[in-house]
């Protein structure tokens, strides 16, 4: 089971069980003795973290059935019941036989309905269109790794071709151009003793092509992510959000972020802006405009409406001066308040709130036609802002070396990202809104 799969069961049960506490302590039973509640909670806590560590009822295996899921979590519950009975007795604490069964038969239930709908969606996802993979070396390495995937179709990822080589130097060409012939999704290197110069030219391909590249190797002494029944191997991402824990937590803070801004800030401003706009000049509130997204994938971005309606709006940027631009539309735009509409894109899954700013599709062929490296800023969802924003290569493009920076920047920020990466870059996007900027027009 993938690590973020485990990783949601783990919060998701933590949360049903402290509900489940909590509601109990509402009933008749319970109600007024806080300490006894804040007895309970530790008992339960400490028991299914100590359970989880012990037992790891979280390792079950792809081929995952409901029947599989009630006898090996029932097993579970049972124990944890017994532990927590175990403590109350030990600690000589009292509670009611009815305030326990009532947490058990509030938990049980959603416990079981989560991973049921986990199960459902899981099942709905296999039926994804099937990517490739190639393996790079031919050795057990590589064979475990193929005999993992023949063994778990609803991956859904279906062998090419090994490449073969003597030693442990690979021609990059070679794989450069089977992949440039086939639709290849992703690429796994086995070979123990990588180069980091073949290494890095792998990575840039990958990214440029927007392929998948991890480095497979033995893990006997490392932390290890189990690939097979029989073998323990560290599978690495050679970019950092190729890693599910590091998606989830970016995704987690996009979500966490976005929906309190939208509660406090965008909740009384849009049908503020939404009124002026009116005011000012005919046509929508919303401009959507169709932009390259993650892997290329057009979207609708989203933003307030600045300009009257023309025919270059998809085509033409605004450069300073810009007759199109309408009153409230100048204040909007040398705010930046004009992108806010932008959040929307990010809690249904198109943007998130850092990366590479998106392109218009017109842009987007003519650059990549004139800078080397430029689709690999397309890895990732684009972002309401980025590094390169909050360092000044923000608005108006007037010559080719501002998108040669900004498309150095969307790389770095793609192959070095971390958590607090996207801590820094939001303050820093705040410091550049409070200043202002001369290219934002």
């Amino acid at each position: 089971m993938p690590q973020l799969i485990r990783l949601l069961f783990i919060i998701a049960d933590l949360l049903f069980l402290n509900l489940s506490i909590y509601l109990s302590y509402l009933t008749q039973f319970s109600r007024g003795d806080q300490v006894n509640e804040l007895y309970l909670i530790i008992y339960s806590n400490l028991a299914w973290f100590f359970l989880v560590l012990v037992a790891n009822p979280y390792s079950v295996s792809k081929s995952w059935s409901l029947t599989k899921i009630f006898k090996s979590q029932f097993v579970f519950l049972f124990i944890h019941l017994s532990v927590v009975v175990s403590l109350i007795f030990f600690f000589r604490r009292s509670y009611s036989i009815q305030q326990i069964a009532i947490v058990y038969v509030i938990f049980i239930p959603c416990f079981y309905l989560f991973k049921f709908f986990v199960l459902y969606l899981r099942k709905i996802q296999s039926k994804e269109i099937v990517r490739d993979f190639i393996l790079i070396g031919r050795n057990e390495i590589s064979y475990d790794v193929r005999k993992y995937y023949l063994r778990n179709p609803d991956e859904k990822l279906r062998f090419l071709r090994y490449f073969d080589f003597n030693a442990d130097y690979f021609f990059v060409e070679e794989i450069e151009q089977f992949c440039e012939e086939n639709d290849v999704h992703m690429i796994f290197c086995c070979i123990p003793n990588v180069s980091e110069t073949q290494l890095n030219r792998l990575v840039n391909f990958g990214l440029d092509s927007l392929i998948n590249v991890k480095i497979v190797m033995d893990a006997k002494a490392t932390r290890a992510i189990q690939i097979d029944d029989q073998k323990n191997l560290q599978d690495i991402a050679v970019i950092p959000l190729d890693e599910s824990i590091n998606q989830l937590l970016k995704r987690t803070f996009d979500l966490a972020f976005t929906i309190l801004f939208c509660i406090i800030v965008l909740s009384w401003l849009v049908p503020l802006i939404a009124l002026l706009i009116k005011l000012d000049s005919r046509g929508p509130v919303f401009f959507v405009q169709q932009r390259n997204g993650e892997k290329s994938i057009p979207f609708g971005c989203i933003k307030f409406r600045t300009m009257v309606v023309n025919q270059e709006a998809d085509l033409t940027q605004a450069t300073k001066g810009d007759s199109r631009i309408t009153q409230i539309g100048k204040f909007l735009r040398k705010s930046s308040i004009d992108e806010f509409p932008q959040f929307i894109n990010v809690l249904i899954g198109d943007m998130s709130l850092i990366g590479p700013r998106p392109h218009m599709l017109k842009h987007n062929e003519q650059y990549s036609k004139l800078i080397e490296n430029f689709l690999g800023r397309h890895y990732i969802k684009p972002g309401i802002t980025g590094l390169a924003q909050c360092m000044g290569y923000r608005g108006e493009t007037k010559n080719l070396s501002d998108m040669e920076n900004r498309v150095r920047l969307d790389r770095y920020y793609i192959e070095n990202w971390t958590f607090w990466l996207d801590i820094k870059i939001i303050f820093l996007t705040v410091v550049s809104l409070l200043r202002g900027s001369d290219k934002a027009y």
